[in-house]
C-alpha cells in the first residue's frame, strides 16, 4: 500500500509548495500546449466555445487555452496555487484584467444548471483515488455541453516520475490502469484516446 495523501493533506501540501512550482511549471506548460495543438491545430476549434478547468493549479492551461475560446474559468482548491495563476494571468494579459480564478473542491462540484461546452483537468487526474477519478468524470460529463478534456501524464512507466509522485502521495499508479474506455462507454461519449511526447491526452466526447 503505497503513501497517498488525502484531499486536504493535498490541499497543504500544495499551498506551501506553491513559490517553488515554477521549476515544474515549464514542463507541464509544454506538455499542456502540445495536447491543446493536437486538439486544435488551426487555433480556432474552441472560439465559439465555454471552458472551465478545474484544478487549473497555476494556470499553464488558462494562458494557453484563454486566447483560443470564448470564455475561461479556472477554479483550485489551493489558495496559494490560484494565488500564483492571478498573478502569472496578469503578467500575460495586462495588470487590468481580471484573473478569471475561484476556489472550489473538486469533489463537492456539482454540475450548474447551465452547463458548459468543454470541462477540462489537466495534469491532475491521478491525484485522486480510482473511485474519485470515475465519480469526478461522471460529474464533469453532467456539466459539459459538449465533452471533457483530460491531459495528465502518459501510461507508459517512467521510473522517475513513479519516484515523484510517490514522493507526492498521489495515485498515479493506479490512474496508469484505470479502465477509461469502459467508463466513456457507460457515459455514452466518444473516447479520443492518444500519446503526445510522454503526454495523455483525452477526450469525451457527446455526439455530434
Amino acid at each position: 500500500m503505497g503513501f497517498h495523501r488525502d484531499p486536504e493533506a493535498m490541499r497543504r501540501f500544495y499551498d506551501g509548495f506553491h513559490p517553488w512550482y515554477r521549476f515544474i511549471e515549464g514542463n507541464t506548460g509544454r506538455s499542456i500546449a502540445r495536447g491543446l495543438d493536437l486538439l486544435d491545430p488551426r487555433g480556432d476549434r474552441y472560439r465559439a466555445d465555454s471552458v472551465l478547468e478545474h484544478c487549473c493549479g497555476s494556470g499553464s492551461l488558462a494562458l494557453v487555452m484563454a486566447p483560443r475560446c470564448a470564455s475561461y474559468a479556472g477554479r483550485d482548491q489551493s489558495e496559494g496555487m490560484l494565488g500564483r495563476a492571478r498573478s502569472r494571468w496578469a503578467a500575460r494579459f495586462g495588470a487590468n484584467s481580471r484573473p478569471p480564478f475561484d476556489r472550489e473542491n473538486l469533489l463537492s462540484y456539482e454540475a450548474p444548471p447551465l452547463p458548459v461546452d468543454w470541462q477540462v483537468i489537466a495534469f491532475a487526474l491521478h491525484l485522486f483515488p480510482p473511485a474519485d477519478e470515475v465519480a469526478i468524470l461522471r460529474s464533469l460529463w453532467k456539466g459539459a455541453r459538449r465533452g471533457i478534456i483530460v491531459i495528465d501524464h502518459g501510461r507508459g512507466f517512467s521510473p522517475l516520475l513513479s519516484l515523484v509522485e510517490a514522493a507526492e502521495g498521489s495515485w498515479y499508479e493506479a490512474y496508469r490502469r484505470l479502465d477509461f474506455g469502459t467508463l466513456a462507454s457507460e457515459l455514452g461519449a466518444t473516447l479520443r484516446d492518444e500519446e503526445v511526447a510522454g503526454s495523455r491526452v483525452m477526450e469525451f466526447l457527446r455526439p455530434s
